[in-house]
């Protein structure tokens, strides 16, 4: 009964940060600057601190006996995966939430899974498992690779259109459509991102004593990473908020929000308790599973999260009046990655 909790958890957590950037489309009024303002708010100070207070007791005596070390790691890596986020919001305002999502959730998985490989446990290269998360990170960087290829062909179409691809109603995302050395230059930045996006794990993975303290406080096990999401989530704001706040001022852009601010900033706050909402149920879930936690949660959570995020660049209409061939090779890509993916999990049960 607890793997199919966990197991349904998973699912709804994968598809909750799959189609979180959802909403973005559905400004009206405002640009991409206005809803990044309020969502990087949102995802990264609201949410977060609302969460781990509401779940965690005594939070306040945790952050409380905390060395001054021990909040400015979390904070380091925050700041610096910040920089990730940023560039995710970038991207898909550029290409688009299927292409931005594939590639940088396969450049992301991949360097998450083949850096601690190499750098700590080298001789299981040697190994079946080692065998197969090496085959594994090659269809993933394959799978990215097709996926940003597909995006490509995509833009020769819509130049040849005059357009994006997007609907003009969609007036938080790319209206232009941009050269190929324009192209090229944001898929460096999707691939940086999914490269930096690791660094939100490892800020909680060096965060054990904040974790063991607020457990020491009444706080649930599952639970306990909360506490350190709002440190580190912090320090990815300054980025995000700073970057929007440029934007705001070089393009003059703050009147928009005197247009419709409600709907408008419900949107934002939408996608940011989706993101939000698919963390904290992973990290849930996975509990659920047992030893089954980080072979087959994880392939639920990144596959499921995967499809999601193309079923909604579907939807909304992203590869709306493109040629069949431009396609079939982007969806080579994402089967590609879901069977990267497969392939990493099924590692976990040939390890020693």
């Amino acid at each position: 009964m607890n793997n199919i909790f966990g197991f349904s958890l998973t699912l709804i957590a994968g598809a909750s940060v799959g189609i979180s950037m959802w909403p973005l489309k559905w400004a009206r009024a405002w640009k991409w600057e206005n809803f990044w303002f309020y969502y990087a708010i949102f995802s990264l100070i609201v949410v977060p601190f609302g969460l781990a207070f509401a779940v965690l007791p005594n939070l306040s005596n945790v952050y409380s006996s905390l060395a001054l070390s021990e909040i400015l790691w979390p904070l380091f890596m925050g700041v610096l995966w910040g920089f990730a986020q940023l560039g995710a919001g970038i991207c898909v305002h550029r290409l688009g939430i299927g292409v931005a999502g594939a590639v940088l959730n396969g450049t992301g998985a991949a360097f998450g899974t083949i850096i601690p490989l190499l750098s700590l446990h080298r001789d299981a290269l040697l190994r079946t498992s080692g065998t197969l998360i090496v085959a594994g990170v090659v269809m993933m960087l394959a799978g990215a690779a097709f996926c940003g290829w597909s995006g490509y062909l995509r833009e020769i179409e819509a130049r040849q259109r005059g357009g994006a691809g997007f609907g003009e109603e969609q007036a938080a995302m790319r209206q232009a459509s941009y050269s190929a050395r324009a192209y090229i230059f944001t898929l460096g930045i999707a691939i940086g991102s999914g490269v930096l996006s690791s660094l939100l794990n490892i800020a909680l993975a060096y965060s054990g004593h904040i974790m063991k303290l607020a457990e020491q406080q009444g706080g649930q096990p599952s639970w306990t990473p909360f506490a350190v999401w709002p440190i580190a989530l912090l320090g990815g704001s300054l980025a995000n908020i700073g970057y929007a706040v440029y934007l705001l001022s070089k393009n003059k852009t703050w009147g928009n929000f005197r247009i419709g601010f409600f709907p408008e900033v419900f949107y934002p706050a939408l996608a940011a308790c989706l993101w939000m909402a698919g963390i904290a149920l992973y990290s849930s879930g996975t509990t659920y599973l047992g030893s089954l936690g980080v072979s087959i949660g994880f392939a639920v959570f990144m596959i499921t999260m995967i499809v999601s995020g193309q079923f909604t660049g579907l939807v909304t209409g992203e590869w709306r009046l493109m040629k069949p061939r431009t396609y079939i090779s982007f969806a080579v890509g994402v089967g590609l990655l879901i069977l990267a993916v497969l392939t990493i999990g099924l590692s976990k049960y040939f390890e020693a």
